[in-house]
């Protein structure tokens, strides 16, 4: 898509709960527009908990406004919030709206509020899946909301298949779009620094293997398999886990690694500002989310070098079975730790992983490709269709970048 067909004004709006891989993914996107000369207009949820994340929009270049719009502080707050945003949005005239959700059931109101007080093409992605049986209720807000809609996206045709099979979807308004990171060009000499001062203040020996992840501490992350698949391969080899991040599950995981006798060889860096520097020191980048899709963490992490171990692989994902990183069985913590056990103990396999996984991410899951399929996808749903490479019913696609190479090559390229 050109520059001359881009919207000068969006608007961002986020229906979070906390702070995740959805908001980082915003945050970049947001940055990613602002780079193109693009008004960005974001709204995050009031409260401490997002008070770190309007400060990172606002780093970027991104106009914050700080709005609730769902019901967990009261009814009341909510209307009064939704009041607020109708304000704003009629004042503000964006030329797109871009709703962005973790589930299914949520925005429809904000959504309303955009088609009633704007002329915007209003977006809707949808981070994760409908559970597996919706209501009554939620399977109406889903049919209200498609129908209010211009565009529906999810971040995989994982997602979109069961979108369409739990809850139904406008297909010819329905697109899916891979999620994507920045591309952070780290020095050897930096990498090794970070590497040196993480093993340093963790306490982590500088020539054990380190086995790392960066994830919310949260039910439906793998984390009971997580520790019972490294409890299992520290005793083939001798490696260490690193956890960053935190979440209510934090307090249940330390006891269950003192209950499997692996305490003293599992870390535990909580939330932090700067998982990349953490990433560093990790030899093996592991998820093991039983039913995942499109984690900004793992690609963040393979970006940086990190050979991934995951146990959500499929055909669209970007880790490739043994060749940008290895495949795991989901909910299966003996599979998982020989996987585990096999990648510590070959370094040579690290290697090769690992550079192709960085390479892989840079071609085909940067947030620039993101921000290009994007603003391609606003200029066609206004026309009642998607794209026909972006459609969430097209084959799965595990390169994006290469076709979105291909539609914006020259006649005279090969």
């Amino acid at each position: 898509m050109t520059s001359r067909s881009a919207p000068s004004r969006i608007c961002l709006i986020l229906q979070s709960t906390a702070v995740g891989g959805m908001e980082t993914h915003c945050v970049d996107l947001a940055g990613e527009y602002v780079r193109r000369a693009i008004d960005v207009r974001v709204v995050v949820p009031e409260g401490d908990t997002f008070d770190a994340l309007a400060r990172r929009f606002t780093a970027g270049g991104a106009h914050v406004e700080r709005v609730t719009t769902d019901a967990r502080a009261g009814r009341a707050r909510q209307v009064a919030g939704l009041a607020r945003l109708a304000t704003f949005l009629r004042r503000l005239a964006p030329e797109v709206v871009h709703v962005q959700t973790g589930g299914t059931t949520g925005g429809l109101a904000v959504i309303a509020l955009a088609r009633a007080f704007t002329r915007a093409t209003v977006i809707l992605t949808e981070h994760d899946v409908p559970r597996p049986a919706a209501n009554w209720r939620e399977r109406g807000v889903k049919r209200v909301t498609d129908r209010l809609l211009h565009g529906l996206v999810a971040v995989s045709r994982r997602n979109a298949s069961l979108r369409r099979s739990r809850g139904g979807a406008r297909e010819t308004r329905f697109g899916s779009i891979l999620n994507g990171v920045p591309i952070h060009d780290v020095s050897p000499e930096d990498a090794a620094r970070n590497r040196a001062a993480v093993r340093a203040e963790m306490g982590v020996p500088s020539d054990a293997p380190l086995v790392g992840s960066v994830v919310r501490l949260a039910e439906g992350k793998g984390l009971h398999d997580l520790l019972r698949a490294f409890a299992i391969a520290r005793n083939i080899v001798p490696c260490h886990l690193l956890i960053v991040g935190d979440g209510p599950l934090r307090e249940e995981m330390v006891t269950l690694a003192s209950e499997l006798k692996v305490a003293q060889q599992v870390h535990f860096a909580g939330q932090r500002s700067d998982p990349g520097r953490f990433v560093d020191a990790m030899d093996v980048f592991v998820l093991a989310v039983p039913a995942g899709s499109m984690s900004i963490a793992l690609l963040e992490a393979m970006g940086r070098g990190a050979p991934p171990v995951i146990t959500f692989c499929g055909p669209e994902e970007a880790v490739i079975n043994e060749e940008t990183g290895l495949c795991a069985p989901p909910a299966d913590a003996d599979g998982l730790a020989a996987v585990l056990a096999r990648i510590c103990q070959d370094r040579a396999l690290r290697s090769r992983l690992a550079a192709a996984a960085a390479a892989h991410v840079r071609a085909h899951f940067s947030v620039r490709r993101v921000a290009d399929d994007l603003l391609e996808l606003y200029a066609s749903v206004r026309t009642g269709h998607v794209p026909p490479r972006m459609r969430a019913d097209a084959p799965p696609d595990p390169r994006p970048g290469a076709a979105a190479c291909a539609i914006t090559a020259s006649p005279s390229e090969p």
